[in-house]
């Protein structure tokens, strides 16, 4: 199992904003999970154009992320 840690700034937006990209994200991973390699514990931070992203745009970084990580699991 991964354990996940998710960290957004206040330079990201006012709580309602920040609080929407912290969801994002996390229901983001929870949908892909399994497409993910085990045994990792990863955090992810937020930057200032997340704010403004879209859920597709942070589920297309997530899959960037751990490719370059190495944590993808190999035919996805």
């Amino acid at each position: 199992m991964n354990r996940v840690g998710i960290s957004v700034s206040k330079k990201i937006g006012k709580s309602v904003v920040r609080n929407r990209v912290k969801r994002l994200i996390k229901e983001a991973f929870r949908i892909n999970k399994d497409k993910f390699k085990v045994g990792h514990d990863i955090v992810f931070v937020a930057r200032g154009k997340a704010a403004k992203s879209n859920f597709y745009d942070i589920e297309g970084s997530i899959f960037n992320l751990l490719k370059k990580a190495g944590i993808l699991k190999e035919g996805v």
